[in-house]
């Protein structure tokens, strides 16, 4: 992580702490001593930050007109939010052992809240889906009135847009920045629908390891494992444990389909960002956290196959 204090003191050695003129900024940058000092400057940046960064998927989530709830439900709404995403990390700490069994999900503040929602950091886009679906399947108890059903009667229904992204980030006192969650935002930010987006870098690392996102239904656990180890990416993978998404044989009947758009260019704040609109139906069983006797089984949807432009 970059420290603070000794960021300040290697500074320190390259500028001036407090210049009591106001003209020095606006000397000309062509002037040798000027540009000696921009490239100190430079170079700064890129050993002290850029060399700490590194390529992480981020998953983004946002509860969907939440200013248009009245003021009483829109109070409750981020508790509700905490609810759902607690419950979510314990049921993949019990049933996505084989992704998540050495990982702690929001440790290092790897998730960084919005009050309406967040950003969750992940090492794989993999990791990321799956922590998606099972958000969505809590998500889908509350709505359906099987979590807190006198709760869910007065909030009404929650719709929850998503996204995912990849790309660079980097730790600075205790917090995460970078362009994978900037991304994220600006992608969440233009919806107007309730959809699951994911960034091209995230398509990208679907095709090099998985021949696609939409060949995920044909995995199983071990085949996920090889792949990444073929690519020399230790992501601590346990083949032997559980999860209900990827079977020890041939999977057939968890992941059902995945449904994949390209939508369009975003052009922002001169940066240009390729999506693609997704739909993910899965098979899942949920179980009563203090009676794991009682379980629901469904077929869930996250996403929707809307093609209809982001708002500029």
């Amino acid at each position: 992580m970059i420290d603070r204090e000794n960021l300040m003191k290697k500074l320190e050695e390259i500028d001036t702490k407090f210049h009591k003129g106001n003209t020095k900024i606006f000397d000309a940058l062509d002037k040798p001593e000027i540009k000696k000092k921009q490239e100190e400057i430079e170079e700064f940046s890129k050993s002290n930050f850029l060399s700490q960064s590194k390529k992480m998927a981020v998953l983004g989530l946002d509860i969907f007109k939440y200013s248009e709830y009245e003021p009483n439900r829109q109070n409750l709404v981020p508790f509700i939010f905490d609810m759902i995403f607690n419950k979510t990390l314990n049921d993949i700490k019990k049933e996505e052992k084989a992704f998540f069994k050495d990982i702690d999900i929001i440790g290092e503040n790897k998730f960084i809240s919005t009050g309406d929602g967040g950003f969750i950091l992940f090492d794989t886009p993999l990791h990321a889906i799956i922590f998606n679906l099972r958000f969505f399947a809590v998500l889908h108890l509350f709505n359906t009135g099987h979590l807190f059903p006198e709760l869910s009667r007065y909030i009404g229904k929650i719709v929850i847009r998503s996204a995912i992204t990849r790309d660079m980030v980097f730790k600075f006192n205790e917090k995460y920045y970078g362009k994978a969650i900037i991304d994220n935002s600006r992608i969440l930010s233009r919806d107007r629908l309730d959809r699951f987006a994911i960034s091209e870098n995230v398509y990208d690392h679907f095709i090099k390891f998985f021949n696609g996102i939409e060949n995920l239904p044909n995995l199983r656990i071990k085949d996920i494992y090889d792949a990444y180890e073929e690519g020399k990416r230790d992501y601590n993978i346990d083949v032997y444990a559980a999860t209900q998404f990827f079977n020890q044989d041939r999977n057939t009947d968890l992941i059902k389909s995945i449904h994949v758009q390209k939508i369009e260019r975003l052009i922002s704040k001169n940066t240009e960002l390729t999506f693609y609109n997704i739909e993910v139906q899965f098979f899942i069983d949920m179980y009563n956290d203090e009676n794991e006797t009682e379980k629901i089984s469904f077929i869930l949807s996250v996403g929707n196959l809307n093609a209809n432009k982001l708002e500029q």
